[in-house]
């Protein structure tokens, strides 16, 4: 179980820092605020990024592919986004 739950935290960690670097990537030091465009385009691409690795393990013969792990990947995607959405707004007052 506890093996279980810290691969879980893996997946989480590895998405939040992934769409914390797409934002970056796509903010890519402009000073305007389109911080909720920066984050929807983020968030589509975890997804794709997510199910794309899902989609590769099924393949995989050691490995075995769940929606569970998508859900999981998406939810550290959007966390991230909410964090940076926190901070962008703490900023501007």
């Amino acid at each position: 179980m506890i093996h279980g739950l810290i691969r879980k935290c893996g997946h989480l960690t590895e998405y939040f820092i992934l769409s914390i670097l797409l934002f970056r990537a796509f903010r890519s030091g402009s000073m305007e605020l389109k911080t909720l465009r920066w984050a929807f385009f983020s968030i589509i691409i975890v997804i794709i990024y997510a199910a794309g690795d899902e989609f590769h393990q099924s393949f995989v013969s050691t490995r075995t592919a769940s929606v569970m792990d998508v859900g999981i990947d998406i939810t550290g995607g959007i966390f991230a986004q909410g964090i940076i959405f926190l901070w962008y707004g703490h900023k501007r007052k």
